[in-house]
């Protein structure tokens, strides 16, 4: 049986793996911090998402119109929920008390929100505008870090940058042409991404706690 869009597919499940990796890594270094394991959640969330996104790329043409739609909306799901264990823990690593809980509450808030716009109009670019503000808050994330002095701040603007440059490339739709398109770019950009924020996340404490 062949694939649709093998490439797209194989950066795909390239993605899904070094999800994965990071996510079990970042797991081993917990060290008892919440910040670290709200991310590695987010890398896993990640990884499944890129196994749906790349089995919709590859089979999609094959499946009942009903089926594809769901996949897709399991992949976005997917993308959204890691963008809330990934804020969550940008939260857990910069606040305290009452701040704390109020910003935790406003992050599930937005999701079930999001979730349920995108349930209905399940649009790519929508996933896209989620993840601009996920970005904003780890950028919050990173200002707060460099201001006390503490690390990791660097790595996490780094992956912000990596994810920027990704998003731009998603949305611009323009490749390298038809075996690398954008799609292909946009998922080794994430990679990329990825790991700068596995190098941040691996740096990250509870503001209540401390390293």
């Amino acid at each position: 049986m062949s694939i649709a869009e093998p490439m797209t597919v194989l950066t795909d499940w390239g993605l899904a793996a070094v999800g994965l990796a990071v996510a079990i890594r970042l797991r081993a270094l917990e060290d008892g911090q919440l910040p670290r394991r709200l991310w590695a959640a987010c890398f896993l969330a990640v990884a499944l998402a890129a196994i749906a996104g790349g089995t919709s790329h590859g089979w999609a043409p094959r499946l009942a119109g009903t089926s594809r739609a769901a996949l897709w909306l399991v992949t976005y799901g997917l993308v959204g929920l890691g963008n809330v264990f990934i804020l969550a823990g940008a939260v857990v690593a910069a606040a305290r008390g009452g701040l704390r809980m109020g910003l935790l509450a406003l992050v599930v808030v937005r999701f079930a929100a999001w979730f349920a716009f995108i349930a209905t109009k399940p649009d790519f670019r929508y996933v896209i505008y989620d993840y601009a503000g996920t970005l904003v808050g780890l950028l919050v994330l990173a200002a707060c870090l460099a201001r006390r002095r503490r690390p990791g701040g660097g790595w996490i603007a780094a992956g912000v940058a990596a994810s920027l440059v990704g998003a731009a490339i998603q949305r611009g739709g323009k490749g390298l042409g038809p075996t690398f398109n954008h799609n292909v770019l946009f998922h080794v950009a994430q990679a990329v991404g990825l790991y700068f924020y596995f190098r941040g996340g691996s740096l990250l404490a509870d503001a209540e706690i401390g390293q």
